[in-house]
């Protein structure tokens, strides 16, 4: 089939971390026979390109110089300013008057949307006039939007409608569709995008024999609850020797670091921002525990799944995390990991001197975790079940 995945962020050079979870859904199923094309907005100008050999088409919706309302931060954060709200306008006029050239010239078979609000929009046109199979995969950030206004979730519900089949990434983001919209939905989990790396601990290990090491890894955002971490930090090294290394950027990153200075804890926190895929995995494997304490943000965002902890479970790594969103596919608790209610430091502290007090159920829950997701968040389980819906889809309608 002739596969255009569209949305609004895709990789814009070889080495950037965005969405590796939707690079790695192209690539395998390019590498399954089929003819996949990325649609994505531009950044600053950015023109069409080509990464691991597939081609990537830019839509300009701006001067290059304010073509800044994806990537990085993401969108759903930048619109709290009126001058993005203006330019979400062009966004969607422009995106969609290019997108239908697109779909006429290149004559796709199916179109894979992710953000359906709104990048739906865009595909109604080449649903109505040219009879494109049209899929729409929801993620939280969406839903996140269409809780707060009715405006965006009647746009939401309209734009499913012209949808031939639904996919969310989570249990989580599912249950929050059917109750906003109504549409039901197939869930497709996203798996590991960071490979298994072996690594000899005794010299990779510039530490301590007696320090536990505590890794986060993910956009600096509000919604990754990384404040609360930090504030746990100091109840956790009145007994344990510890020292949490963060990677990633993000709007948050220089709050986050005053705040462990004025917390006195700066010597045990190491911000190591945007890191390669190999020295992820590298830290993946170094480390003793995997943490990720998200939270419902200020626009009721949160995890739609939380992949980082379906990597660091590969690993064999406990991890601690919090009881929302999509973590819950994710971590059982006492089973695969630990859970804790969401901004709450003292549990977060409490799990941590568990996990180092007691090293056999640390391995034990790791090795489950490991299991968990070998079981249940495999790439080739992943794309058979993409590869089967969208046959389905695409077979319905044509007949």
């Amino acid at each position: 089939m002739k596969i255009c995945i569209l949305g609004s962020t895709y990789p814009r050079f070889d080495a950037d971390p965005q969405v590796p979870w939707l690079r790695q859904t192209a690539n395998r199923l390019a590498n399954r026979g089929h003819q996949v094309t990325i649609a994505a907005s531009s950044y600053c100008g950015g023109k069409h390109h080509e990464i691991d050999g597939l081609k990537v088409l830019r839509y300009r919706y701006a001067p290059a110089f304010l073509e800044k309302l994806t990537h990085d931060e993401g969108a759903p954060a930048k619109l709290k300013n009126k001058f993005y709200k203006l330019l979400a306008v062009t966004y969607i006029l422009l995106g969609a008057i290019q997108f239908f050239y697109w779909c006429v010239k290149n004559k796709y078979d199916v179109v894979h949307v992710h953000w359906p609000f709104p990048h739906a929009l865009f595909v109604i046109l080449p649903r109505l006039l040219l009879g494109v199979t049209v899929v729409c995969t929801t993620h939280g950030a969406g839903l996140a939007m269409a809780r707060k206004s009715k405006l965006i979730k009647a746009i939401f519900k309209f734009v499913l409608g012209f949808s031939s089949l639904n996919m969310t990434n989570s249990s989580h983001t599912k249950k929050e569709l059917k109750r906003l919209t109504g549409f039901d939905s197939n869930v497709i989990h996203y798996g590991s995008t960071v490979g298994l790396k072996k690594v000899d601990s005794k010299q990779d290990r510039s530490q301590a024999s007696n320090e536990t090491r505590i890794l986060f890894s993910g956009r600096l955002i509000q919604r990754k609850g990384v404040d609360y971490l930090l504030k746990a930090l100091p109840a956790v090294l009145k007994h344990q020797n510890v020292k949490l290394f963060i990677t990633g950027n993000g709007d948050r990153r220089d709050e986050w670091q005053k705040l462990a200075f004025d917390l006195e804890i700066n010597q045990n926190v190491s911000f190591l921002g945007f890191v390669s895929n190999e020295e992820l995995a590298k830290q993946y494997a170094l480390c003793d525990i995997y943490c990720l304490p998200a939270i419902y943000d200020d626009n009721n965002d949160t995890e739609g799944l939380g992949v980082v902890l379906i990597e660091a479970l590969l690993y064999s790594k406990p991890v601690i995390s919090t009881n929302v969103g999509g973590i819950i596919d994710v971590i059982k608790n006492n089973e695969t990991g630990l859970l804790v209610e969401e901004k709450n430091s003292e549990q977060l502290a409490n799990a941590i001197l568990k996990l180092i007090n007691n090293p056999k159920l640390a391995q034990k829950l790791g090795q489950a975790g490991a299991e968990h997701v070998l079981r249940n968040f495999s790439w080739r389980k992943i794309i058979d079940e993409v590869e089967e819906l969208i046959s389905q889809a695409h077979t319905a309608d044509i007949t």
